[in-house]
């Protein structure tokens, strides 16, 4: 399957290598650029990081004294933000497997809301009200806002064409923000392409409902493994090829 990538980089090539691993071929047009915000001097010392993304903790690595943090337990999303953050150093690093919801359940299990304030290192657009969660429960939660995406200005022209030629068998869409974007990057194309054909890979519910063309699969859950499980596999390759 000829395949449309649209999430940011660095995501966007590593999940490419993927697809090629299972016999497919990725087309690259991430949606969104990620622009870092000026670190802040936050001013105390947190009882411990949460970390929803990989730009989050990038962020943070720009800030002049996260060297004397590494002792700090840091909360990840996932598995591959937690690799991320065990590469940069930290060495108490436990990770959700999940999405926000897992990683305030995680919060809830393994920290003491009397500890201190929890650091969190945000986009300016976030979505989820898994902070909440959080706070109910008595944590205190310093929000950061560390870094904002950008949607691009238009759609690459060899994916218009792709687009307008058919070229295209599906595309992946991992956040709500990078589908409207698509959405509206495609609304402006004149004339409009053929799109009811286009398996549509979405990263969760969230993220189908602002698609209106296609047909849409969501993945079982919301992780990379789990979006790619949703892909027939290509030719000479099975579902085992996941990894």
């Amino acid at each position: 399957m000829r395949l449309l990538v649209t999430r940011p980089e660095p995501e966007a090539t590593r999940t490419a290598e993927r697809l090629r691993a299972l016999g497919h071929e990725p087309v690259l047009a991430p949606l969104l650029e990620t622009v870092f915000l000026a670190p802040p001097p936050p001013g105390f010392r947190p009882a411990a990081i949460l970390l929803t993304s990989g730009n989050g903790l990038r962020g943070l690595l720009r800030w002049p004294n996260f060297r004397a943090w590494l002792d700090i337990p840091v909360l990840a999303v996932g598995d591959r933000t937690a690799t991320a953050a065990r590469e940069a150093g930290f060495r108490d690093v436990r990770s959700a497997d999940g999405d926000g919801e897992a990683l305030a359940s995680l919060a809830i299990a393994t920290l003491d809301p009397a500890a201190g304030t929890l650091l969190y290192p945000a986009a300016i657009d976030r979505a989820g009200l898994w902070p909440d969660k959080l706070t109910a429960t008595g944590f205190t939660i310093s929000l950061v806002e560390t870094y904002r995406m950008d949607p691009v200005a238009a759609l690459p022209d060899p994916v218009a064409d792709d687009l307008h030629q058919g070229r295209l068998d599906g595309v992946l869409l991992y956040s709500p923000r990078t589908a409207k974007t698509f959405v509206g990057l495609v609304a402006r194309l004149d004339p409009q392409p053929p799109l009811d054909h286009l398996s549509i890979y979405a990263l969760s519910a969230n993220v189908a409902s602002v698609l209106t063309f296609g047909s849409v699969l969501i993945a079982d859950e919301p992780t990379d493994d789990a979006l790619l499980a949703r892909i027939p596999p290509g030719m000479g390759t099975s579902p085992s090829g996941v990894r």
